[in-house]
């Protein structure tokens, strides 16, 4: 660890340490942080450089972190993933490194197993309904149009709307 040049890169330091202890963070978000504690720009590019230098700081890792929270924690689909990366400033490059690793065969099953839970919640309503509520709940959650169409018309045809089980 390099030595501070001054006094307000030692705090800088200091709190970058504390806000990424408190929950993981891009590099964006944590200059932003940062700058909105009032730390001059040269003592938040210490504090960034000695982060990034020692690995502590790393973009990919976070963005695969937290492409792996949303898909498995809330079951999110590519298009949620795009858009969570963005807003939390993943750099371009890795967003579409990430985003290219995600196969639409394993959105496609992801979708499925989810439409499946939801599906039998969802049985008192007529069948137009309780598609159009399956529907959007699984556009909301991030998946593309033509896999929860996909989905959506396996689920329906896997279950028939009279079975007595549901």
């Amino acid at each position: 660890m390099a030595e501070p040049p001054d006094e307000k890169s030692k705090q800088a330091l200091i709190t970058a340490l504390r806000l990424l202890a408190a929950s993981p963070k891009s590099q964006r978000e944590l200059r932003t942080k940062l700058e909105a504690k009032g730390y001059p720009a040269m003592a938040v590019q210490f504090a960034m450089n000695e982060l990034s230098g020692q690995g502590v700081l790393d973009d990919k890792a976070y963005a695969k972190n937290l492409t792996t929270r949303l898909m498995q924690g809330s079951a999110a689909g590519r298009r949620r993933v795009a858009f969570e990366l963005k807003h939390h400033g993943v750099p371009e490059k890795v967003q579409r490194e990430i985003l290219g690793s995600l196969t639409e065969s394993n959105e496609r099953a992801r979708a499925l197993e989810l439409a499946r839970s939801k599906w039998p919640s969802l049985s008192k309503l007529e069948p137009a309904k309780r598609k159009k509520k399956l529907f959007d709940h699984l556009i909301r959650k991030g998946y593309d149009y033509h896999v929860v169409r996909d989905v959506l018309e396996t689920v329906a045809r896997d279950t028939p709307d009279d079975d007595p089980t549901l």
